[in-house]
């Protein structure tokens, strides 16, 4: 049998929608409710884009997540720009 594994990026896309504005509190409290509901992996934002995802990584240690790992989005950049 396959095991399906969930990656799950409401924490950093699903923030993008027009009038979604989550609170670092409210960051904290979804990734808690994530790991509780047995979510895989939990994409928490890009900690370099704002001081927000900075210390939501930060604060993550306080979760103690026990089922999902959390991740991080990260970008390339091509050479020369």
């Amino acid at each position: 049998m396959r095991t399906i594994e969930i990656y799950d990026t409401t924490l950093r896309d699903g923030s993008q929608g027009e009038g979604v504005n989550f609170s670092l509190e409210d960051k904290l409290s979804i990734a808690k409710r994530l790991d509780e509901a047995g979510i895989n992996f939990i994409e928490g934002g890009y900690p370099l884009s704002n001081p927000k995802d900075s210390q939501f990584f930060s604060r993550a240690s306080e979760l103690g997540l026990k089922h999902a790992q959390l991740c991080a989005f990260g970008m390339t950049r091509r050479r020369g720009t």
